[in-house]
C-alpha cells in the first residue's frame, strides 16, 4: 500500500455566503463523509489548515532564505485542509473522494507520497 495526500482547495470566500444553519448542515455532511473513510480503513490523519494564515519560504540567495506572508489575496484558491490515506492507487483514493461534499466548491488534489 502506498499513502496519498488528498489536499482540499477552495476559493478564499467560497462558503462565506452560508448562513449559520447552512453550516452547520454542511459540517454534518463533511463528518459524515470522514466517517466513511475512516470505516474504510484507508484514513492515516488529517486536519484543517487554519483560515488566512501561512508563511511561504524561498531561498533568498546570500541573504538567507525569504519569509513572506501567505496565503496570497491574489490567489485563485487556497489550500483548507488535507486528508493522508492509505491505498493501492490512485484511483481508489479517487474513489474514496469521489462524495466528498467539498467537491460541490472546491477541488481535492492527489498526490502519492514519495517514499525516499
Amino acid at each position: 500500500m502506498s499513502q496519498y495526500l488528498a489536499v482540499f482547495h477552495e476559493a478564499p470566500d467560497a462558503v462565506a455566503h452560508l448562513s449559520p444553519a447552512e453550516m452547520q448542515a454542511l459540517i454534518g455532511r463533511y463528518k459524515e463523509w470522514f466517517g466513511g473513510l475512516r470505516a474504510s480503513g484507508k484514513y492515516v490523519a488529517s486536519n484543517k489548515l487554519e483560515d488566512g494564515t501561512g508563511r511561504v519560504m524561498r531561498g533568498g540567495g546570500s541573504n538567507g532564505p525569504r519569509v513572506t506572508d501567505g496565503p496570497f489575496t491574489e490567489t485563485k484558491d487556497v489550500m483548507g485542509g488535507y486528508f493522508l490515506v492509505e491505498s493501492g492507487s490512485f484511483e481508489e483514493v479517487v474513489d474514496l473522494c469521489r462524495d466528498c461534499p467539498h467537491l460541490e466548491w472546491g477541488a481535492i488534489e492527489i498526490r502519492k507520497i514519495e517514499v525516499v
